[in-house]
């Protein structure tokens, strides 16, 4: 088990923030009213302070014509690499099961 990246993975609010709403013109309010959340929702999902829920996730994809799986898988990568930052030390004592156990 481990941690191969180096960098933290791009967070989806930075792609919306950097590449998406500059490219088509849009403003985070702009962008909340289409997608039917408040302004303080895409706020801070932009500057990452929130994280893309299952419902957010539908909803993006709708807007930018993608997949809820890419907002969310973007969202895990930001999650997995985040835990394993904090706590591998903890990960890395943890003793694998040699045998599966059975419960009668």
């Amino acid at each position: 088990m481990g941690n191969r990246r180096k960098r933290k993975p791009t967070h989806p609010g930075e792609l919306i923030r950097e590449d998406l709403l500059p490219e088509i013109g849009l403003s985070q309010a702009d962008l909340a009213r289409m997608i039917g959340i408040s302004r303080k929702t895409i706020s801070d999902l932009v500057n990452e302070r929130r994280r893309v829920t299952p419902d957010i996730a539908f909803r993006l994809a709708k807007v930018f014509n993608s997949t809820p799986e890419l907002w969310l898988n973007m969202q895990q990568a930001v999650d997995l690499w985040e835990a394993h930052s904090s706590h591998w030390i903890e990960y890395e004592k943890i003793e694998p099961v040699q045998e599966v156990l059975s419960f009668s």
